[in-house]
């Protein structure tokens, strides 16, 4: 009977331990859900759009015959330093020469003959359909004269501008091809000003719209890991990039050329070498920020609008909001906040099903550092 008295004694105590606990559990358990929060406050928005491309020389031509030939002469190499106005490369013009002889013959040979014409019409002893024959016969020779010199000028082919010879594509004695509508021809030669570098880069459509002439940029090269060049925006493409135009309408995204003029340069500096670019779209001091991931589109009275939870009276209060710029971390608020407002700043998990009027428990958000 004792045994069994001290039993149930037993148990009971037990339960009543347990029971304890769970109280203690439930009173010390915070009430609402448990949220990130951060205070709003004045900080700084630094904007970019990472991009990546190719270098290339700001002055760059890509020479091509106007006429078919043998080449000549190539007087020049890669890697030549050349003036404007030096001779490049040169084809036989021995046929060229010829017709051009011909041509100056027919002219001088019109050209007296018109004269007497002239003169005989001018005394009344030819019809003017005997001078508007020879002024017609005049006129043409001197045009084939033209056209004559005009094909023996397009054998030397000379540099159009001053800088160095970047790639030869052709050699003494290989035959010159001239482009059609269907072939653009043989590119000869390139001649690039290595003074003057770009970075032509391609901008996805959801970006380009924030990037404008004269805006920062930073330069790196994959060839130089360690060197980093400043430069600016100097052209913004208005029609997507060739890949894209040729692409099929299932492509995801739409790219635009843009191109970065380097401040500066290095003799290691090649066209064609990749780079990565950041380029600066907005850049802000004393702006009214809240994190990025606070910020979200939700429905405020029947309208969608950008939006953010405020913590008042242990609850969250959805706020309709007005932003401006952002960077990787903050967001610019333009409307709707103030200096010391408490705005929901995560976890994401929770962020993401938050409810107005739902009651919270906040902390403060220790991931990001303050505004």
């Amino acid at each position: 009977m004792k045994r069994r008295t001290r039993t149930i004694l037993i148990i009971i105590g037990v339960v009543v331990v347990l029971g304890v606990i769970v109280i203690a559990n439930l009173r010390s358990r915070p009430s609402g859900e448990q949220v990130e929060t951060k205070k709003v406050a004045y900080g700084s928005i630094l904007s970019k759009v990472s991009v990546t491309g190719e270098l290339r020389a700001q002055a760059q031509v890509n020479l091509q015959a106007q006429v078919m030939g043998v080449v000549d002469k190539i007087p020049v190499k890669e890697g030549d330093r050349v003036n404007k106005g030096d001779l490049l490369l040169q084809l036989d013009r021995k046929s060229y020469e010829a017709n051009l002889l011909s041509a100056r013959a027919n002219y001088v040979q019109a050209g007296l003959s018109f004269s007497r014409t002239d003169s005989l019409h001018a005394n009344k002893l030819v019809s003017d359909q005997e001078y508007d024959g020879a002024k017609a016969a005049f006129e043409m020779a001197k045009a084939q004269f033209d056209a004559a010199q005009d094909q023996y000028d397009k054998t030397t082919i000379r540099s159009p501008i001053s800088g160095t010879v970047a790639q030869v594509n052709i050699e003494e004695g290989e035959t010159v091809l001239i482009g059609t509508m269907n072939n653009a021809g043989t590119v000869l030669m390139v001649v690039a000003d290595m003074t003057r570098m770009q970075a032509v880069v391609d901008v996805d459509e959801t970006d380009v719209v924030g990037v404008a002439l004269g805006q920062k940029a930073t330069v790196e090269v994959d060839a130089l890991p360690d060197t980093s060049f400043a430069g600016h925006v100097t052209r913004v493409g208005y029609m997507p990039t060739a890949q894209n135009l040729l692409a099929s309408t299932t492509t995801p995204s739409t790219t635009f050329e843009v191109e970065i003029t380097l401040d500066s340069t290095a003799p290691e500096l090649r066209p064609g070498m990749n780079v990565h670019s950041d380029i600066v779209t907005a850049e802000l001091d004393s702006a009214l920020v809240v994190p990025v991931q606070s910020a979200g589109r939700r429905e405020v009275k029947g309208k969608e609008t950008e939006t953010v939870f405020l913590v008042k009276g242990g609850k969250a209060v959805l706020t309709a909001i007005r932003t401006g710029r952002s960077s990787d971390a903050d967001i610019e608020v333009l409307e709707g906040l103030k200096p010391g407002d408490e705005v929901v700043s995560g976890p994401y998990k929770v962020l993401s099903k938050l409810t107005d009027g739902r009651r919270v428990t906040a902390r403060p958000d220790t991931t990001h550092k303050a505004p």
